[in-house]
């Protein structure tokens, strides 16, 4: 018997996917990432519910969603390029990828914009001390996005293989796998207060929920960068960490800061697992500081600070 289809119409591109893992062979404890890219054309499909289906040789499955949320293993958000993390090694061996993707009605859209370029967006720069900003970097409106109809989908990956896996038969697989950089933290200033939001990471790079986050600020961006640990901490007593991909937000008080004549607060946080393991820092989000000129005939006891929103993110 011979099945052959066509397109409804030929004008429309059809919707296709591709799907991959980032190598052919890994070794144990080495994280891999898949990778979907869902397309109609030349453009990509967004809202789209993407899953891997990954099974081992001796026919153990394992199910992952798949996300285009630009956190965890996701690189750019909405660029329908679809990942996260694999880490649930059962075995050694050859392990096979089959990726399914679909869209309900008024789930799924095609985005009007071509894909991002891939080059890593700097939004700006130290001079002499002083910030420079590049411009926003463009963002996907519903302005640029069409709702697509019904439609399913389903791809292989091909296979890959995974060595040097111990036997966990009798005993649980070490947990080896800290969470993944927070790569998309926020910060907005609201009267005396700084608001942050982020993605939340997972106790296993994007999968699962952290122990704790903490959170440093310093008033020199180097400080921060390069000795995170010596930065003074915010209080997160308050802060209950969400399951992986949700929207976290936490608002503190930046008190006082060591550092004199400052200009911005920098703030950048570190995830802790179960196993205390940390994730790497994440990017550096700033909001900057100014002191209103004083009137001609200025009171001392008037003046004050106060603090305007100075976004930026620095890797």
């Amino acid at each position: 018997m011979t099945v052959t289809s066509r397109a409804a119409n030929s004008s429309v591109p059809p919707i296709t996917v591709n799907a991959k893992m980032n190598k052919d062979t890994n070794s144990f404890p080495s994280p891999m990432i898949v990778y979907a890219q869902v397309l109609q054309g030349y453009l990509p499909i967004l809202g789209a519910n993407v899953t891997a289906i990954i099974e081992s040789n001796s026919g153990k499955t394992q199910v992952l969603e798949l996300l285009d949320n630009g956190a965890g293993a996701d690189t750019f958000k909405d660029d329908g390029v679809y990942s996260r993390y694999f880490t649930s090694y059962s075995e050694n061996g050859r392990y096979n990828l089959k990726v399914r993707a679909h869209g309900g009605t008024h789930s799924a859209r095609r985005s009007l914009q071509y894909p991002l370029n891939r080059a890593a967006y700097i939004p700006g720069w130290v001079v002499d001390g002083k910030i420079e900003q590049n411009p926003t970097r463009p963002e996907t409106t519903e302005d640029t996005q069409t709702i697509l109809e019904n439609f399913s989908r389903t791809a292989s990956g091909g296979a890959f293989v995974v060595s040097q896996v111990p036997d966990s038969t009798n005993v649980p697989l070490p947990d080896l796998f800290p969470p993944s950089q927070i790569t998309d933290l926020d910060a907005t200033s609201e009267g005396d207060h700084i608001n942050l939001t982020w993605t939340a990471p997972g106790d296993n790079f994007d999968v699962g929920t952290v122990r704790e986050y903490i959170i440093r600020i310093s008033g020199n961006i180097t400080d921060l960068r390069d000795n995170f640990d010596d930065a003074l901490q915010v209080n997160t007593t308050d802060l209950s960490p969400k399951e992986a991909n949700s929207k976290e937000t936490f608002a503190f008080k930046p008190g006082n800061i060591s550092e004199e004549n400052i200009t911005h607060i920098f703030i950048a946080i570190q995830s802790v697992d179960k196993s205390n393991l940390k994730s790497k820092v994440s990017n550096i989000a700033q909001v900057a500081l100014f002191i209103p000129q004083a009137d001609p005939v200025p009171d001392e006891e008037n003046i004050s600070a106060f603090v305007i929103l100075g976004l930026a993110n620095f890797t």
